[in-house]
């Protein structure tokens, strides 16, 4: 049995760019659809029997067992060395896992939760990331049927990300290091900003998504990264979110740097790689400069604890303009 879980406009404009990010990773025969950041749902077998849990869930005697259905959110909790509490992921996970994760249980995707993996994993916890108006019964009902703890992260901003860290320390019982990971991504942007803040803020558009048009809007976290590396993300005017655009609307724009995101794929390799050209070819301010850069890098659309690594590659393409090969 699987149910069909929805989310909101925003998140949906998201997850397809994220969709199409890490489809790009897996090649194109994988479903077109990003994460950045960023957030999928997913099915699956076992877990790996040499990373157990010795820690206990919050409020309970049994251990955390996790089935994490958001890419970031996995990343997270990797970060936060929750590695040992994961008993299954998204499929769009594995790329992103290192070796020893990769036989986890796959649970579904964004759009599916396969009912019977799910029990047949025994989680404790399932991570999930949709708007709360838009959470079906038929999941709440799931999970209070079977004791499972529905954990729902946001990761739309900084500050849900930050609010997500904290969710999920409290959850896996290390709330003392997701404050210490939050303090330090906090640390590292405001270092960041400081270090480009006198210098000018040149006009800044991030194509999240080249099919269709998609470009970074106000109010995400790409947004926010973009301001703290000291740029002027014009894409704002479209709208919030990851609003549509055309290559009339680019042209209007002007922008002075251009972004390309493009995860998952080999870096650029000079004007003449047939990725970059036609963006070259636009009569663009940033086109002229020679400003325009793909944004390859695995987790550069990702809102995990280690975002200040795309707020650092903001800053060097945006005010250095001598970075071809990047990473993220």
């Amino acid at each position: 049995m699987k149910l069909r879980l929805y989310s909101n406009q925003c998140d949906l404009q998201f997850r397809g760019a994220a969709f199409k990010a890490i489809s790009a990773f897996l090649g194109r025969g994988a479903m077109a659809a990003g994460i950045l950041a960023l957030v999928i749902l997913a099915v699956g077998c076992r877990k790996t029997a040499s990373l157990p849990s010795n820690r206990a869930q919050a409020g309970g005697p049994q251990p955390v067992r996790i089935a994490c259905t958001v890419p970031a959110a996995t990343q997270m909790l990797l970060q936060l060395g929750a590695a040992g509490d994961l008993v299954g992921v998204s499929s769009y996970d594995r790329p992103l896992l290192p070796p020893r994760l990769q036989s986890l249980p796959i649970i579904g995707n964004y759009l599916h939760l396969d009912h019977e993996t799910v029990l047949n994993v025994k989680p404790t916890v399932l991570v999930v990331q949709m708007a709360p108006a838009r959470l079906p019964l038929s999941l709440t009902h799931f999970v209070r049927r079977n004791r499972i703890q529905l954990v729902n992260v946001r990761l739309n901003t900084l500050p849900q990300l930050y609010a997500s860290a904290r969710l999920l320390g409290s959850v896996t019982g290390l709330t003392a290091r997701a404050a210490q990971a939050i303090a330090k991504v906090q640390a590292r942007l405001a270092t960041i900003h400081h270090l480009y803040v006198a210098r000018r803020h040149p006009r800044v558009v991030f194509v999240i998504d080249t099919q269709p048009l998609m470009a970074v809007g106000r109010d995400t976290f790409l947004d926010q990264l973009i301001r703290v590396a000291d740029g002027n993300n014009v894409g704002e005017k479209l709208g919030s979110g990851y609003p549509a655009l055309t290559r009339e609307t680019l042209v209007d724009l002007k922008p002075q740097v251009l972004l390309i995101g493009l995860p998952g794929q080999p870096a650029v390799m000079g004007d003449a790689d047939p990725r970059i050209a036609p963006w070259l070819a636009l009569p663009i301010p940033a086109a002229k400069k020679h400003q325009v850069y793909l944004v390859t890098g695995r987790r550069s659309q990702m809102p995990t604890l280690q975002v200040y690594k795309i707020a650092a590659l903001f800053g060097r393409l945006i005010h250095g303009g001598k970075i071809r090969k990047q990473g993220g």
